[in-house]
């Protein structure tokens, strides 16, 4: 502890070098930390003055020090328990010009026991509306303030903004309000609920709505709130501040929490929301929404799901249609799916197969269904594949029982033996098709869940790089997709508390929520203490039985545009690739500087070339080619090579490339081999083509220009560079493997695209 003074002294020290840094300033905060200096390991072993004197310096230096990284390295540092002192974190109302300190602030002060003083700073950042610019501020000021979420909702209410006009309101900051406010009910607040209604006495609408249903959201079934007459008086006078739908929230909440006081208003509520969807001149977006208020305030209530399911005519437009149809599939009453069986018969066919997937998403309704079935007012042909198949896999033994039987005797199942079926098909369907045919079935039957040259779905796996493939292959993937599942695409079935049923692929989960992604590609959020049960499936999303869906011809005709070859065939890079590149690729995943991210990850064309990338889905999934290196934490777990097939002969390989970690950061006099890129042929030999580092291979951490290859594209500060292999042959490449050279450095590569002779 000698040293404590003269690293306090070099903390006071205010000077900066030709950058703005002061790495002197920063080494000597993380030392005091790291001997205690700052909290009770330096109890007894320092005197009262100079731990004061040690812990003035490092406030000053977080709110004061003409450094960003030491202002931003000092909130790192400051203790995590108390505030401290003369710490005036929160004396300024104003957040800091260097967006990383205001981001190591948010995060500090998210560190602290709830605090009247933070949750009120908290609030005034966030009503300022400046951080709703940036990402990662909201995300940061999101996590501070559930921390410090009843002070911070508290303050929200009584400010000046709340009680303003509702124009004055910064709409990107409701969001945040709301998510706070949801985080704050799932604790099951009973005793403090009353006073964070009490602060929105004098609210006005978007803040007080978001505020509302995020309680809504957010607040434990059957659990009860102790609210007092006061707080009943406070409910009655908010009420008439709210929309329509927050209004009617509000009362199904308090009737949760045992409130009395405002079931009266439940009538009076449901004729002003019934009385928008009759209102033939609102929009039909406004109609269709005033519908699904409605039934969310009344879920349990059959009468009114059946009164709005009425309203459907062939003479409603189909957005509105639409709209009524999502409205009442939402109504818990068990009595209702008899109701939507029987006017199946009156609905258009887009609305019918919204009828037919609300009906089997549900145990109860799905029996109804099969009922409906049997008693003819039903034909199984309604259904699609995939809901076939849903059905006979339902978790639910019973419901997948007779579903079997029921779809046995009608002839709609598919037959088992799939391989007895490509067996049969083959010699009809390998055959010359018509590619333009093909495109237009493609469109018709696979564009919903696959994509194709950037059009389509993100469902299933993109289809742009098949051609590599031969048809053989590509039909048993069609015919018996459950035959090799990629890990990416396994399908998943969650059953409800509510008797739901979903099936889909996992596109994200947090410790609270997941959500699907339906055949149909639409997005299903759910609520962990929602799920019942969830199982993932030994069947792939797409279902067996697509030759049922089209004739043979019409196969010969998609497998014919699937496997065309125009002038450059992209290949797939999905089943070689080895690391995401949206998270760090080398020491920390966790690191920004490591990462290489297009934001936009359509097809790109470079120099009249088209690349196909691989889209990691946010960072889920392995996206590019990252090979062998033994520097870092990542690259020595990479393979030595890739391999991906060809079948064709090339006029030369187009890379998306030209990078690597430890790269060259310019023109080399002696190089090194990098990567090989070394082709197979069809009959056996090989040709090598080295690519070295500091000729067509750089460091990929900022551009850096070789003379072998060219810059491509920026990617947030990174580079990814262009160059091509020409094969000495004109036979039949069966595959090209990309291998690692002898040298240090790990290459990438993003794209490979095959130009045909």
């Amino acid at each position: 502890f000698d040293v404590v003074p003269q690293l306090t002294a070099m903390v006071e020290d205010h000077s900066v070098d030709e950058i703005g840094l002061n790495p002197g300033a920063i080494h000597a905060m993380w030392t005091l930390a790291g001997l205690g200096v700052f909290d009770d390991r330096a109890v007894g072993k320092l005197d009262q003055e100079t731990h004061l004197k040690a812990s003035s310096a490092l406030s000053k230096a977080a709110e004061s020090h003409p450094s960003s990284g030491v202002r931003r390295n000092a909130f790192q540092v400051l203790p995590k328990d108390k505030l401290s002192g003369d710490l005036q974190l929160l004396s300024s109302m104003t957040l800091d010009a260097d967006p990383q300190v205001n981001l190591a602030r948010f995060l500090y002060l998210s560190e602290f026991p709830t605090n009247d003083s933070i949750g009120r700073y908290l609030s005034m950042q966030v009503l300022g509306g400046r951080i709703s610019r940036d990402r990662w501020l909201t995300d940061a000021v999101t996590v501070a303030a559930a921390k410090h979420s009843l002070p911070f909702l508290k303050a929200v209410g009584v400010s000046k903004l709340a009680a303003g006009s509702a124009s004055a309101i910064n709409p990107s900051i409701v969001p945040l309000i709301s998510r706070v406010a949801e985080h704050y009910a799932r604790g099951g607040p009973a005793d403090s609920v009353g006073s964070v209604l009490a602060s929105f006495g004098d609210a006005q609408g978007p803040l007080a709505d978001a505020i509302v249903n995020g309680l809504v959201r957010g607040w434990p079934k059957e659990k009860p709130a102790k609210l007092t007459e006061d707080d009943e008086k406070v409910l009655f006078a908010l009420l008439p501040k709210l929309s329509t739908g927050a209004r009617g929230s509000l009362v199904s909440l308090a009737s949760r929490w045992g409130s009395k006081g405002l079931e009266r208003y439940s009538a009076e509520i449901s004729a002003s929301l019934m009385a928008t969807v009759q209102d033939a001149t609102k929009t039909d977006s406004a109609r269709a929404s005033a519908a699904r208020q409605l039934v969310d305030f009344r879920r349990s209530d059959a009468a009114t799901a059946k009164s709005l399911l009425e309203m459907i005519t062939p003479r409603t437009s189909p957005e509105f249609a639409s709209g009524l149809m999502a409205a009442v599939a939402q109504t818990d009453s068990a009595e209702f799916g008899p109701h939507l069986v029987d006017g199946l018969r009156t609905l258009t066919p887009a609305v019918r197969a919204e009828a037919i997937r609300a009906l089997i998403g549900r145990a109860d309704w799905a029996m109804a269904f099969m009922n409906g079935v049997e008693a003819g007012k039903v034909r199984l042909e309604d259904l699609s594949l995939d809901q076939k198949q849903a059905l006979s896999v339902h978790p639910n033994r019973t419901i997948a029982s007779r579903a079997k039987a029921l779809l046995a005797k009608g002839g709609g199942l598919p037959d088992a033996d799939r391989q007895k079926v490509i067996d049969a098909l083959s010699p009809i369907v390998l055959k010359s098709g018509d590619a333009a045919k093909g495109k237009i079935l493609f469109t018709q039957q696979c564009a919903k869940c696959h994509r194709h040259g950037g059009e389509g779905g993100r469902v299933g796996p993109d289809l742009t790089g098949m051609a590599a493939h031969p048809k053989t292959e590509l039909l048993m993937n069609i015919l018996d997709p459950s035959r090799s599942v990629e890990g990416n695409f396994v399908s998943y079935t969650v059953a409800t508390s509510d008797g739901r049923t979903f099936n889909g692929l996992l596109a994200s989960e947090s410790k609270t929520a997941i959500e699907l992604l339906d055949t149909e590609g639409k997005s299903i959020k759910l609520l962990r203490d929602e799920i019942d049960e969830l199982l993932a499936s030994k069947k792939s999303l797409m279902p067996d039985g697509f030759e049922k869906q089209i004739p043979p011809e019409g196969m010969a005709d998609l497998l014919e545009f699937l496997t065309q070859r125009g002038k450059f065939m992209p290949l797939d890079l999905r089943k070689v690739a080895t690391v995401t590149s949206t998270k760090g690729m080398f020491f920390d995943k966790e690191s920004s500087i490591e990462r290489m991210d297009f934001r936009d990850w359509s097809p790109k064309t470079f120099e009249g070339v088209p690349f196909v990338l691989v889209d990691p889905e946010g960072d889920k999934v392995l996206n590019v080619v990252l090979l062998h290196s033994p520097n870092g934490q990542t690259p020595p777990k990479m393979p030595r090579s890739v391999s991906m097939p060809c079948n064709a002969p090339a006029k030369a390989i187009h890379l998306l490339s030209g990078v690597s970690g430890w790269g060259a950061t310019g023109a080399e006099s002696d190089p090194t081999v990098s990567m090989i890129v070394r082709l197979h042929y069809a009959d056996g030999s090989v040709e090598d083509h080295p690519l070295r580092n500091g000729v067509e291979f750089a460091d990929y951490i900022r551009r850096v220009d070789v003379p072998g290859s060219k810059f491509a594209f920026p990617l947030l500060g990174k580079q990814i560079r262009y160059l091509a292999v020409q094969p000495k042959r004109k036979d039949a490449i069966e595959s090209i493997e990309l291998v690692k050279g002898r040298d240090d450095t790990a290459p990438i590569v993003m794209a490979v695209t095959v130009e045909l002779p």
